[in-house]
């Protein structure tokens, strides 16, 4: 197979490093100070196994400090459960997006139940209360000392958030100072849980709860000053079926177009579902922002015509010669807030391609 120009960023990296001072192309500004944390995959075998998905490879933490007109870089790998285990026995321990551990049905369903779902976290970094911790798609957050990178454990969740899996994109509302996220509790009957977290005391609290017979696979979520907005893409899964599957996480969803994709509009205040709308089919894994203009909630989302463009970031193909147009459309949702089941149509921003979105968000979230 050939390769792409870009293939040995996706192969695993060995080394953990400290480097006082990087070279510098050009001049770092006096006054920029502070500390920039990132993470993401970084190892993709383990022994002789190797991991199917971008999204699979284990979790490695990076931390670059600037001051002084100097940047200063330290790298760690995330020494999770899911890590430790990993390279104690040398092969994959726990069940990744699109990687599967050779498991007993018994270790499959035993694992819905306990806390052997993976606490992988190579997607985000977050500070609530006094806690950081790195994000990934499951419950199980991992704290970490963002001085050293020390690994420092499993973040708690209250008992009363049901479920293995969160999104790794929480939003933070300066008004209210607390973060929203939800947790996916599958089941009969399935419920999205969102909730809050103080980020003064850490406090966690109840906000809304949605019933849904068949979950979608959903990376983020929407907010406004006063609306949470959850979009349910038409990628779609048999909680009971999902339980009792030999095949990897992702592979279980199934495209279903006909469905489209339902808008959910939360009350933050009180947690009424204050409008569900309807658009034709299509797939996101990043909302950018959404904001209130009258009496529409207008949300903007990176859209894909649909959900091909998980295929495209398996290993083999990132690492092949082959084309990989894994970017979307910045696309424009605008839905009644009062008007409760009509057709929502999107419009495209701009004809450029994007992903990743980025904009200033602790002063725009939530704002036009």
């Amino acid at each position: 197979m050939s390769q792409s120009s870009y293939y040995s960023g996706f192969t695993t990296l060995n080394s953990e490093t400290s480097i006082e001072q990087l070279p510098v192309l050009g001049t770092v500004p006096a006054w920029l100070t502070g500390t920039l944390i990132r993470n993401g995959p970084a190892r993709f075998e383990v022994g002789e196994q190797r991991y199917n998905h971008w999204f699979d490879g284990l979790a490695m933490l990076h931390k670059f400090a600037f001051a002084a007109g100097r940047i200063s870089y330290v790298n760690r790998y995330l020494r999770s459960q899911a890590y430790e285990e990993a390279m104690a026995k040398g092969k994959v321990s726990r069940g990744e997006f699109a990687t599967d551990p050779c498991r007993s049905l018994f270790q499959r369903v035993a694992s819905w139940f306990s806390s052997k779902v993976t606490n992988n976290s190579s997607v985000n970094i977050a500070q609530w209360a006094d806690a950081v911790i790195a994000l990934t798609e499951s419950r199980l957050a991992v704290r970490f000392d963002p001085d050293t990178l020390t690994t420092l454990g499993t973040y708690e969740y209250d008992r009363q958030f049901k479920g293995p899996l969160a999104t790794a994109h929480p939003h933070f509302d300066a008004i209210r100072c607390c973060h929203y996220n939800y947790m996916l509790d599958f089941g009969r009957q399935s419920k999205y849980r969102f909730f809050s977290i103080d980020q003064k005391t850490g406090q966690q609290s109840h906000v809304a709860t949605i019933p849904v017979k068949m979950p979608s696979y959903v990376h983020s979520f929407g907010m406004t000053e006063r609306y949470l907005i959850l979009a349910e893409f038409p990628l779609v899964v048999n909680p009971l079926q999902l339980r009792f599957s030999s095949k990897p996480f992702i592979h279980n969803y199934e495209w279903k177009p006909d469905r489209g994709v339902r808008f959910h509009i939360v009350e933050k205040q009180s947690g009424r579902v204050i409008c569900t709308a309807r658009s034709a089919a299509f797939f996101a894994f990043h909302h950018i922002n959404a904001f209130e203009e009258g009496d529409e909630v207008v949300v903007d989302i990176v859209a894909h015509p649909d959900s091909t463009i998980i295929d495209q970031l398996y290993l083999d193909r990132l690492r092949s010669t082959e084309p990989v147009t894994a970017t979307g459309k910045l696309t424009r949702f605008r839905v009644a807030a009062a008007g409760g089941g009509e057709n929502v149509f999107g419009e495209h921003l701009a004809e450029v391609s994007i992903e990743l979105p980025r904009f200033d968000y602790l002063r725009r979230v939530g704002r036009c």
